[in-house]
């Protein structure tokens, strides 16, 4: 094959596999009302979930608007001939968040059956937004799957549950793990969450020993988006779902999630206009085959270890057990040198070649960080923007120049044939070190190095090999180059751009010997970089769909009430008199809360109370507090400094051992928050009788009419609430 002709082939291909995973991360068509009866309709999951969230309305825990979403699902899924239970109950999670629970239960009836697989999502939504994705969508897609699997009859029964609180702190999950009954008859989990309001259903995340798991996804996903690094990076992450609740208890399970246009999410852009259809039919398809392939083996089986699972555009999934990583890395490594040997390759060319592809990575990373911080000089910080397709493919390109001219630059003295053996042996260390500390990522370089060394001991034509190893990196590589923005925002893309060097290695050897490429694609792709930073400068970062995120505060903390907020725009500071600088709120927290403050107007708002019921002071103090919300607010929270703390309980309950680390407050100091309670009964034992310094808040949602100006000016200047959204609390300080 000719240079000429191979090089055209192999942009052809990249482009087809890029071209095909943008199609096929965009999801399914969705299904019509009339949709077979046994198949996964998105229209008929919307129109549940339309019925069901009746309109736009957030419903946090503990609100009237939760409440009636609550019995309006138990009505939906009696509609479909499921028994009902509501499990009420009271629980707290590690870092002692609690909440009333009120988890929806359904059952197939008179299936009293052992070792059910639970099919779950949760009903209530952030106090910012209507929480149509998060999680109406997850809620929507149990209700058409229980509705598709109603009369099929399977090995394990099949529940569902819709759980309460998630958004508090997972304690829907934590109530149901705590009931030892319906702990004990459950086997396994299938979770359905979401961190955006598009993209495809991702299975991120299973529980561990998951080699078995892995071999029923690769025979069941009729669409799969997935891998095995996605589990690792999770578990390393602070990030929780049900499912980690779960996991923790000993069940088996998978998770799936989208995290398309994470702008919206925890926002009020979380509504049916937002909703992608798309979205929803890619995860009933996911589900409800998971859910057939689940209920019909045995859901108590475990594995030795853990599986190393990835898709091939969407199409398939290969997997095989991790303990094999290793072996296959070296085994590359070994073959590499053999076929080095046999071809005579000079070790001074594969050792520039080694030098060139650290290279590569190396100044791909620092020219994105340059191309990122220049496209990026109108974001005004945003960690997404309106338009980030040009940030994007400006990183891609980066990463694509930077291995290019490298490779043209050091091809004098290497050659190809030095340049490919060795970037092919970096890919093979890459995979010894991989299988070793991060063994869900090790096909990534595996595969890679795998393929060079076969096409070396097959001898292929160096187009050829380029091609072959081009391509099969690309299809392994180009999904995180797609979804990494998504996930983290626009402070990864230099790492976008190093793994685009990266897969751009495979082949940058071979176009370097291209005489005819050599200056007008490195022109061209620059050029490209330049009309790409140009576009990202032009854009807006902000838009009606796409808006910053700002909270506002009323607090009144009893020396004199004021406004704060996280984040200063012109419109807000015209609406009152804020500190020019950020100022230190509360000591408690690390690092140290800081805002933008502004006097309020008092407003006798009564606050929250503490009333000691009990205290004794014998080997150390164990002492037992009933704190009050004076005005019926729906969060409450007690916060306080003591050194020789050793326990407490909230309402008669333990909270369950901490087992992922989370940071937040000062030494010393601890907090008890409570979520849809007025009041709540805390017991605190300490190791010494040692005096406490303590504070009580409460909060409700909204701001009072008071700050109707500083809303208006929020929402004029293209902002929206986010998360909590917009509080008005009450604090006091006291000693104990």
């Amino acid at each position: 094959m000719k240079r000429g002709g191979a090089s055209a082939l192999l942009f052809a291909l990249l482009a087809a596999i890029a071209g095909t995973l943008f199609v096929r991360m965009s999801g399914p068509t969705p299904l019509p009302e009339n949709a077979p009866a046994t198949s996964f309709s998105a229209t008929r999951a919307l129109r549940f979930e339309r019925d069901l969230l009746g309109g736009d309305v957030p419903h946090p825990a503990g609100s009237a608007a939760h409440d009636a979403v609550r019995d309006r699902l138990a009505a939906q899924f009696r509609a479909l001939g499921y028994d009902v239970t509501i499990q009420h109950s009271f629980a707290c999670s590690a870092w002692v968040t609690c909440s009333p629970i009120a988890n929806v239960i359904a059952r197939t009836p008179g299936d009293a059956r052992p070792n059910a697989l639970v099919l779950a999502a949760h009903y209530d939504s952030v106090p910012a937004g209507p929480g149509v994705s998060d999680d109406g969508v997850g809620v929507a897609t149990l209700l058409e799957t229980a509705r598709a699997l109603r009369n099929e009859q399977f090995r394990n029964p099949i529940v569902y549950l819709v759980t309460d609180a998630e958004e508090v702190a997972l304690l829907g999950a934590e109530g149901f793990v705590a009931d030892a009954g319906l702990l004990r008859n459950t086997a396994a989990v299938i979770n359905v969450e979401a961190r955006g309001t598009s993209g495809p259903s991702f299975l991120f995340e299973t529980s561990r020993h998951n080699a078995w798991l892995a071999r029923v996804i690769a025979h069941a996903l009729p669409r799969p988006a997935t891998s095995s690094l996605y589990y690792d990076i999770y578990e390393l992450l602070p990030n929780d779902t049900d499912l980690t609740v779960f996991k923790r208890a000993g069940l088996a399970g998978i998770g799936f999630a989208h995290i398309g246009r994470p702008v919206h999410y925890h926002t009020p852009l979380d509504n049916f206009a937002n909703v992608t259809p798309s979205t929803v039919q890619h995860h009933g398809d996911h589900v409800l085959a998971m859910a057939r392939a689940l209920a019909g083996i045995d859901l108590r089986q475990t594995s030795s270890g853990n599986a190393v699972w990835f898709d091939v555009l969407s199409l398939f999934v290969i997997w095989w057990p991790q303990q094999f990583s290793l072996a296959v890395a070296i085994i590359a490594f070994v073959l590499l040198l053999v076929a080095a040997f046999n071809l005579r390759t000079r070790p001074r060319s594969i050792t520039i070649g080694v030098a060139g592809f650290f290279l590569s990575l190396i100044a791909a990373f620092l020219v994105g960080l340059g191309v990122n911080w220049l496209a990026g000089l109108c974001a005004h910080g945003a960690v997404w923007v309106a338009h980030p397709g040009p940030m994007i493919a400006a990183a891609w390109m980066v990463g694509l120049l930077i291995s290019i001219i490298v490779a043209q630059r050091l091809s004098a003295y290497a050659g190809v044939s030095g340049l490919f053996f060795g970037q092919a042996l970096c890919w093979s260390a890459i995979a010894i070190a991989l299988a070793i500390v991060l063994p869900g990522g090790s096909y990534l370089a595996i595969v890679p190095a795998m393929a060079c060394a076969i096409c070396a001991l097959l001898r292929l034509h160096e187009g050829t090999a380029a091609i072959v190893c081009a391509s099969i990196t690309a299809i392994l590589v180009f999904p995180f180059g797609f979804a990494l923005y998504d996930a983290l925002g626009r402070p990864i893309l230099p790492v976008v751009a190093v793994l685009i060097a990266l897969a751009a290695t495979t082949f940058a050897p071979f176009l370097a010997a291209v005489a005819a490429l050599r200056r007008p694609l490195v022109a061209s792709i620059a050029a490209a970089i330049v009309a790409c930073v140009a576009m990202a400068l032009i854009v807006p970062a902000y838009e009606t769909n796409s808006p910053r995120h700002i909270n506002i505060e009323y607090v009144d903390d009893g020396v004199g009430p004021r406004w704060q907020t996280d984040v200063m725009l012109p419109e807000i500071a015209k609406s009152a008199h804020f500190t020019e600088v950020p100022q230190k709120t509360y000591e408690w927290t690390v690092p140290p809360s800081r805002a933008y403050l502004a006097a309020a107007p008092e407003l006798a708002i009564p606050p929250a109370e503490a009333q000691v019921v009990r205290d004794v002071r014998q080997n150390g103090r164990h002492l037992t507090l009933r704190i009050r919300s004076n005005r019926n607010a729906p969060r409450i929270a007690l916060i306080f400094h003591a050194p020789s703390f050793a326990a407490l309980r909230v309402n008669g309950i333990t909270p369950p051992p901490m087992t992922r680390f989370r940071g937040g407050l000062a030494p010393g100091w601890h907090r008890v928050a409570v979520r849809g309670a007025t009041e709540a009964t805390i017991e605190i034992d300490l190791t010494r009788d040692e005096p406490i310094e303590a504070v009580i808040i409460d909060g409700s949602y909204g701001l009072p009419s008071a700050g109707a100006a500083l809303a208006h000016a929020r929402d004029a200047s293209m902002a929206l609430p986010v998360q909590e959204g917009d509080l008005t609390n009450t604090l006091r300080r006291m000693k104990l």
